[in-house]
């Protein structure tokens, strides 16, 4: 990375190669977090389908609404809503210092490059570039999230990207939809099925190839797990998405309508790799939900093991982990057997292989939970 560069917000790069997509009618932008409606604070939305949702499952969420129980029946669409006021920031508004957002190649020679490969290339599916163009279409903003980012950084080739996950300002009904109406222009919906979980609300659509050994597409909405529901919820807050997320290495967003890599923390890229080229393990979920701690403490032992050949510094990682509750697995015990369900298929995601010596050795040194963690999902395992 060119460190020089650092700190500066650079215009759009070259636009993102459109498809041939049809605009949806739209009846002014969609709504966003910080809006009022009915003179109430809109915090986000959710979506009241089991499957197979459109936009008018997605239901628009109000301050207030936390007190009930289940979903409100709200239309997230303006022209049902008279009273809306355009009060909420764009995403692209909220990059407040220290944030910092780059032009790809500034981070790296030919970056852009591969990240057009990434989007264009013929190890991500056909459809990617014209819904990316749709939903920007429809007024709502798409980001790739996840690893991908982290790894063309990192120096990985886009052919070595395993799955593209994709966040955006959409709710999972909208997004849904503007995939399957793709889809259908393409002439594609049977060979790329989609599943929708009503409890995460994770869009996934199949690789055609393998349908049931991984997603060719994931896409989850801003925010998802905001916080307030006994349901599930996104927004379409960049920062809030940011700090739901585990560790700052995995808040790099990558946007790809203005060819641009934004660190919404203004910390992933020194993580990633600081001026002496070591990477740090630094948690960024502050949640006190039992569950998520468990995600957050084996998806940092998930890198600090992919990891362990190079100079890593671990220390944020382990003070983290050492400061967890003493009762945090008499707590899981209390969110029921699904919670440990959730945790032993994510223990065996990032520990594939829990005989390898530094396994033990990496989860002493993350402390007496962590160890206490890992034998209770292996326990079960095996």
């Amino acid at each position: 990375m060119d460190r020089a560069r650092r700190g500066v917000t650079h215009p759009a790069a070259t636009p993102f190669v459109p498809q041939q997509a049809t605009a949806p009618e739209s009846a002014g932008p969609p709504i966003l977090t910080g809006d009022t409606v009915e003179g109430r604070r809109v915090l986000g939305f959710t979506c009241t389908a089991v499957s197979a949702p459109t936009s008018a499952d997605d239901q628009l969420l109000l301050s207030g609404d936390g007190d009930g129980t289940h979903p409100p029946r709200r239309s997230t669409d303006p022209a049902c809503q008279p009273t809306l006021e355009r009060t909420g920031r764009r995403p692209d508004e909220q990059l407040d210092a220290p944030a910092r957002t780059y032009q790809a190649d500034d981070l790296g020679a030919g970056l852009a490059d591969r990240f057009q490969e990434l989007l264009h290339g013929p190890h991500t599916p056909s459809f990617t570039a014209a819904l990316i163009e749709r939903l920007a279409a429809a007024g709502h903003h798409t980001w790739v999230s996840g690893g991908a980012p982290r790894d063309l950084l990192s120096g990985a080739a886009p052919d070595e990207i395993n799955d593209l996950d994709l966040t955006g300002t959409a709710p999972a009904g909208a997004f849904t939809e503007t995939t399957r109406q793709v889809l259908d222009l393409e002439g594609a919906s049977a060979e790329h099925p989609q599943r929708f979980s009503p409890d995460t609300l994770a869009c996934t659509v199949l690789d055609p190839v393998a349908r049931t050994a991984g997603p060719s597409l994931d896409y989850r909405g801003l925010g998802l797990g905001l916080t307030g529901f006994g349901f599930p919820a996104t927004g379409t807050d960049l920062l809030q998405d940011t700090l739901q997320r585990d560790l700052t290495v995995n808040t790099l967003l990558y946007d790809p309508l203005q060819g641009r890599l934004v660190d919404p923390l203004g910390q992933a890229l020194d993580d990633l790799a600081d001026d002496q080229g070591r990477r740090r393990l630094v948690p960024v979920n502050a949640s006190a939900d039992p569950l998520v701690r468990a995600e957050v403490l084996l998806r940092g032992l998930k890198f600090r093991l992919r990891w362990r050949t190079r100079d890593l510094e671990e220390e944020p990682l382990c003070a983290w982990t050492q400061s967890l509750p003493a009762d945090l697995l008499t707590q899981l015990d209390q969110r029921g057997e699904e919670a440990w369900h959730r945790l032993r298929r994510l223990w065996a995601q990032c520990v594939p292989d829990p005989t390898a010596p530094d396994v033990t050795e990496t989860l002493s040194r993350l402390g007496t939970v962590a160890t206490e963690l890992g034998a209770r999902c292996e326990g079960a395992r095996g």
